[in-house]
């Protein structure tokens, strides 16, 4: 498989207050020999800019790559790209100059949409796996929620088999999930290692990519810890940390059997080897040299491990929120973020609901016309925490404690005792009213969405 290019950011001082930002675009490969140079450490942006000398050797092709480091800071590596660079790359990538300010935002901004961290890693320890990833999934995945499943039931095979893989790489998009023995992902040609190169570059897929260690199960629970990892800077890791199939080991479910296939050979005739063999309920992909693939995989722990902030689920998940919140430039704290699904279920059920605005502006969603605008359009969605309370009750598919009949007649009483004009519980009554709104059926209900599909990139099938 042939690797795609990435961007990478070069920085010049031109004055006194006055630079020159490169935005070029450079092989996978490339990029991991410069991130293997040594290079000087930053704790902020403001720090890199002063660190940066004026612009010495620039014409004869050396530059200050910016990357960030594991620890949530960036890194300047220097390196002689050759005279005839700058003639060889004149059309590659844009650039700019401005003062430190200028082009330090536009570098936080392009470094932040390619996906880098500006932060430590989050790291949960002994956690309930299924739970914490459902949690992320749900704040993170807009669309496509159902392929968690999935998910789900290769972990819990995982956790109830001592001979299954035991470390997995987890990614959570806006348009769905995947989970992967990690093994696999660094082995090429195969479905694991193409999809999880699929959505690197600038992907508007906002990919939170995460390691995953199975201990076991605990009380019907599986257990283990969970790394966030720094999904750019793994690609560009598995660049030049990837090993070439060599055998498939299959094991097939009726008879029991294990044999080994030539990779080219499997390939070509697999489905021949189903009809003679049975069906297959497991593969393992081999490689020419196995100690060098482990030594890549454990390669990549230091990476992961060099810098991590311990922290709860649910405290991570409102970080997820508030950043999302505020990049889009609402930053009043008055509404959570609802993902499109959810906004389309809180309009079928009559409640309130928000279009948020890049200016940082709401405004309600009246009707499905309005909805389905919005969505066109890429907006965000928000509620009140009240009203997020109520639809998830409904999203639970709980049984309601009164029945439709005793809820008309709530629902008569609270506006009688509203027309009263009694102050002190007014606000009280205009909630009831609200609740018994939406749980009465009436014109402004409907039917749950159908369960999404999704076209699958390239040969994957869940």
């Amino acid at each position: 498989m042939k690797m795609e290019r990435n961007e990478i950011y070069a920085l010049a001082k031109l004055e006194a207050n006055k630079y020159h930002l490169r935005k070029l675009y450079l092989p996978r490969e490339e990029i991991q020999e410069i991130r293997q140079l040594e290079g000087t450490g930053y704790d902020d942006l403001r720090s890199v800019f002063e660190g940066i000398p004026f612009r010495e050797g620039m014409e004869n092709g050396r530059m200050n790559f910016i990357l960030p480091d594991s620890r949530g800071g960036l890194c300047v590596r220097r390196k002689n790209m050759g005279s005839d660079f700058s003639q060889r790359n004149q059309y590659n990538g844009t650039s700019m100059e401005g003062t430190r300010e200028e082009v330090m935002a536009e570098l936080r901004e392009s470094l932040q949409k390619q996906g880098y961290h500006f932060r430590p890693n989050a790291c949960f320890q002994n956690v309930d796996v299924l739970e914490t990833l459902q949690k992320i999934m749900e704040q993170n995945t807009s669309f496509y929620q159902t392929d968690f499943k999935y998910d789900r039931e290769i972990l819990l095979e995982a956790a109830g088999d001592r001979n299954a893989p035991r470390h997995f790489l987890w990614m959570s998009r806006k348009g769905g999930t995947w989970c992967f023995p990690e093994r696999s992902v660094h082995i090429r040609q195969t479905s694991p290692h193409n999809t999880w190169f699929f959505y690197g570059g600038c992907r508007d897929e906002q990919v939170k990519a995460f390691w995953v260690e199975v201990q076991g199960m605990k009380d019907n629970c599986v257990m283990g810890d969970i790394l966030e990892i720094d999904y750019q800077k793994h690609l560009d890791y598995l660049c030049t940390h990837s090993h070439d199939p060599a055998e498939v080991e299959v094991v097939f479910k009726n008879p029991s059997s294990c044999r080994t296939f030539g990779w080219q050979e499997y390939e070509q005739n697999w489905r021949a080897i189903t009809e003679r063999y049975g069906t297959v309920e497991r593969r393992r992909y081999l490689v020419e040299d196995e100690y060098q693939l482990f030594r890549d995989i454990v390669g990549t722990y230091k990476m992961f491990w060099d810098a991590v902030d311990v922290t709860e689920v649910d405290d991570y998940v409102k970080r997820l929120e508030h950043d999302r919140l505020h990049d889009y430039g609402h930053t009043a704290g008055d509404l959570t973020l609802t993902g499109p699904m959810d906004a389309e279920r809180a309009v079928n059920q009559g409640l309130k609901c928000y279009i948020l605005n890049e200016d940082g502006s709401r405004e309600p969603v009246h009707d499905k016309e309005a909805y389905h605008q919005a969505l066109f359009h890429g907006k965000l969605f928000g509620m009140e925490a009240g009203e997020k309370n109520i639809l998830r009750y409904f999203k639970q598919d709980a049984v309601p404690l009164f029945n439709e009949e005793e809820m008309r007649k709530i629902y008569s009483l609270a506006l009688q005792a509203g027309m009263e004009n009694e102050p002190d519980g007014s606000r009280l009554l205009d909630s009831i009213i609200h609740k018994a709104e939406c749980f009465l059926p009436g014109e402004g209900q409907r039917e749950t969405p159908a369960e999404e599909q999704e076209e699958l990139p390239g040969d994957v099938i869940r």
